[in-house]
């Protein structure tokens, strides 16, 4: 008798316990109420490895830094929770949401650098059969990344950003760890800084030049040309400078032929010599 006293008295104890246990902390309650989001830490990491005003990047000094690299983990697993989807509260405007989005993009792209460094191109990354086979499908579309709880390849996500976005100056802002990508940049992306990166590639030769008759533009123009104007002329003068303004006029009123850079793949790499490959 005086054991049953004794066990029911214990039970209860034991039930009430379980039942604290199976409720969420308030702790954990605070903390998602709490998220939240900042590309701080790394806007300072590309400012830190970045050469020649974002046209190259110094990987080898970023992989051998094991600090840095846990600072661009954590933002990596930062987006793998958080997102304008995921957490609008914390995006309450258009730029906020942009400047996510595309620095979302080019902080995944980094990442997966660093993981297959060293490395002579993206399209040498080689995760499925197929990809052995296809340039450029292991790192784009075979490799997993996650935004905002969603699983996704960079390719998608490319894809997602751009008609999410439906502005045609973002081709300007993303990176893909190439040479004939836009250079990366440590920005917020704000209209004016959306500007200047169309400004800054338009106005490089090795993205647009005329020359004997020809109009010569980076491949970015052909692969993405339903997302940019009809009237292309027209819409390289809004960026270019005034030389190079006048020779868009003559190309247009003349009909010049238009066509197409082969892209550099090889990696940006601060310690690599531009070699130039065909294809996308």
């Amino acid at each position: 008798m005086k054991a049953i006293r004794f066990c029911i008295p214990l039970l209860l104890a034991l039930f009430v316990l379980a039942e604290v246990a199976a409720v969420p902390s308030d702790n954990t309650t605070t903390i998602e109420k709490a998220a939240v989001y900042s590309d701080g830490p790394f806007l300072a990491l590309v400012r830190k490895y970045t050469i020649d005003d974002g046209e190259k990047v110094d990987y080898a000094a970023w992989k051998n830094s094991a600090e840095d690299l846990v600072t661009l983990d954590r933002h990596v697993h930062l987006i793998a929770r958080v997102s304008p989807d995921s957490h609008p509260e914390l995006f309450p405007t258009s730029e906020a949401q942009r400047s996510y989005w595309i620095n979302t993009y080019n902080t995944l792209v980094l990442q997966a650098v660093l993981d297959y460094w060293p490395l002579e191109s993206v399209r040498d990354v080689k995760i499925s059969f197929t990809s052995r086979l296809v340039p450029g499908k292991g790192f784009f579309y075979d490799r997993e990344v996650v935004v905002g709880g969603k699983q996704t390849s960079l390719y998608k996500f490319e894809k997602q950003v751009l008609q999410n976005q439906k502005d045609s100056r973002v081709h300007f802002a993303l990176n893909c760890a190439s040479n004939s990508c836009p250079v990366l940049r440590a920005w917020e992306w704000s209209d004016e800084q959306l500007d200047a990166a169309a400004r800054d590639f338009i106005n490089d030769r090795a993205n647009v030049s005329i020359d004997d008759n020809t109009l010569t533009l980076s491949s970015i123009f052909k692969w993405y040309r339903k997302e940019f104007p009809d009237d292309i002329h027209s819409y390289l003068q809004q960026y270019a400078e005034p030389g190079l303004g006048q020779q868009l006029q003559a190309a247009k009123d003349d009909n010049y032929r238009i066509r197409y850079r082969p892209y550099d793949w090889s990696l940006n790499d601060s310690d690599r010599e531009n070699t130039n490959d065909d294809g996308h």
